[in-house]
């Protein structure tokens, strides 16, 4: 893992050249909002998979939450090399590796840990081991944010290494055996949901798919079998 930016200042050397930043994701991000009644206290963010940095933008330029500190980690080397989205001070900390790479102890430390369209992009395993070591690593008062499609929504890589091609799919029934404590849905059928720490007594239930044939329509059956709302838009608090 190589730090890239610490405290807003970039400390690695990116070489000069053209660079294709991707990574915007589907995500309802506003949600990342919802959890604190009191947003005027001091919030530490993770943005795992910041892509090209709407998480830590909104969050930045909102005067609410302008002094929130966000840290981004991303997979991707060339997203990277974003020199002039570091400049705009929207990341406290960037680190160039993988949340799994990322001490307990230090996990410990956020608020918010953000998967925004993340766990689509790894194998049903991995995906699983993250979603666990996360909650595992969190403060009873902190949460987690996952933004996924509740469906197998094809995506192919667009360039070497980018890590954008779709590897699995995760039905409603496992986000929401995982017990949220608020979500959202936003189109096309792409789950957003809020997870305490508790969640992680549901861990074992959280199982992806790895069937391309699970389209958007069976996605929404599953949805709507385990009653969720799927208006867009519209956050739902469970009482868990």
């Amino acid at each position: 893992m190589q730090q890239i930016v610490r405290n807003y200042e970039i400390v690695a050397h990116i070489p000069e050249g053209t660079y294709q930043f991707t990574g915007n994701s589907a995500a309802e991000k506003r949600l990342v909002f919802y959890p604190f009644k009191d947003k005027s206290r001091s919030i530490k963010v993770l943005d795992v998979g910041f892509g090209v940095g709407t998480l830590g933008m909104m969050i930045k330029t909102n005067p609410e939450t302008s002094h929130w500190d966000v840290d981004g980690i991303e997979g991707f080397d060339v997203c990277c090399k974003n020199v002039e989205l570091f400049k705009m001070g929207f990341y406290r900390n960037i680190w160039h590796g993988y949340a799994q790479d990322l001490a307990p102890e230090q996990l410990h430390e956020y608020d918010v840990l953000c998967l925004l369209d993340v766990i689509e992009h790894l194998d049903a395993e991995g995906a699983r081991k993250l979603v666990r070591s996360l909650l595992s690593a969190m403060r009873d008062d902190a949460f987690l944010f996952i933004s996924t499609p509740l469906w197998f929504y094809p995506q192919d890589a667009m360039q070497q290494g980018d890590l954008e091609e779709h590897l699995i799919g995760v039905p409603a029934s496992a986000m929401m055996a995982l017990l949220p404590v608020m979500y959202t849905v936003s189109h096309p059928l792409v789950g957003n949901f809020i997870y305490g720490r508790g969640s992680l007594a549901f861990a074992d239930l959280f199982q992806p798919t790895t069937d391309k044939s699970f389209t958007q329509d069976r996605g929404t059956r599953v949805a709507v079998s385990v009653g969720m709302q799927l208006e867009p838009g519209v956050v739902v608090s469970t009482g868990n």
